[in-house]
């Protein structure tokens, strides 16, 4: 395995087709608005402690408004591979450490946005793995379990689509279904955000169980959404053989 810093880059640069061009790079300078989008970005999209280089910061920063503010998967995906770079090469962070799994699977997202589903579902398979083991359980990287549980269910939320779209009814079933169980051990937090990503994991639980003709699970499932919603609680039925 190449260790070096190009070495390190080697899987998302090979696997993008990407602008040979700066071309809206650059993040908007105009007195207030500047202070302004930086103060938007920081407050809703904060970039990890860990991360103290400057530069690094700052190519997330455009990252963040290229993938939030002004779209621009492409450019966004360009700004998140110069700072993976900047990272690699300041040596501060590995590829295992949470803030760098987690650029990569917002660069796959980005990727799968642009249409490179083939790349952003290896991306993605990667990141799925070094958090879920192959018995669905999920396990040990990162400092702690409510970082594990959120970057699960980061995994699935662009990972699902892509296996639905490919026919892989039943991993997306396993996905989904892990997804709803990292979920729910969030559950102290009774957020309505959360209690909405919990309804969505049951639903496209549904869909896959449908698409995958196991129409009873999907009609179970399916039809206690509502219900479930209003009660805050989730289906212990069908749902429990896959989580």
């Amino acid at each position: 395995m190449d260790n070096t810093t190009r070495g390190k880059l080697q899987p998302y640069m090979g696997m993008i087709k990407l602008l040979s061009t700066v071309s809206g790079l650059v993040v908007v300078s105009v007195g207030g608005l500047y202070f302004y989008i930086n103060y938007y970005l920081d407050k809703n999209y904060p970039i990890r402690p860990e991360i103290t280089s400057k530069a690094t910061r700052k190519l997330l920063r455009g990252a963040a408004l290229r993938e939030h503010i002004a779209p621009d998967p492409q450019i966004a995906y360009m700004f998140m591979l110069s700072a993976l770079e900047q990272i690699y090469s300041d040596g501060d962070l590995d590829e295992s450490s949470e803030a760098v799994q987690e650029i990569i699977v917002r660069m796959a997202h980005a990727a799968a946005q642009i249409g490179e589903q083939k790349p952003a579902k290896q991306m993605l398979e990667t990141a799925w793995d070094k958090v879920v083991d192959s018995d669905g359980r999920i396990h040990g990287l990162g400092d702690s379990e409510s970082w594990r549980m959120q970057q699960v269910c980061r995994v699935a939320d662009a990972l699902g689509p892509l296996l639905m779209d490919c026919g892989e009814y039943k991993t997306a079933i396993r996905t989904y279904g892990t997804a709803l169980q990292a979920a729910r051990t969030m559950q102290n937090d009774d957020s309505d955000d959360l209690l909405l990503k919990q309804a969505n994991y049951v639903t496209s639980l549904g869909e896959a169980f449908a698409m995958d003709k196991d129409y009873e699970s999907a009609r179970t499932l399916l039809s206690s959404v509502l219900v479930d919603i209003k009660k805050r609680e989730q289906p212990k039925n069908v749902v429990d053989k896959w989580t």
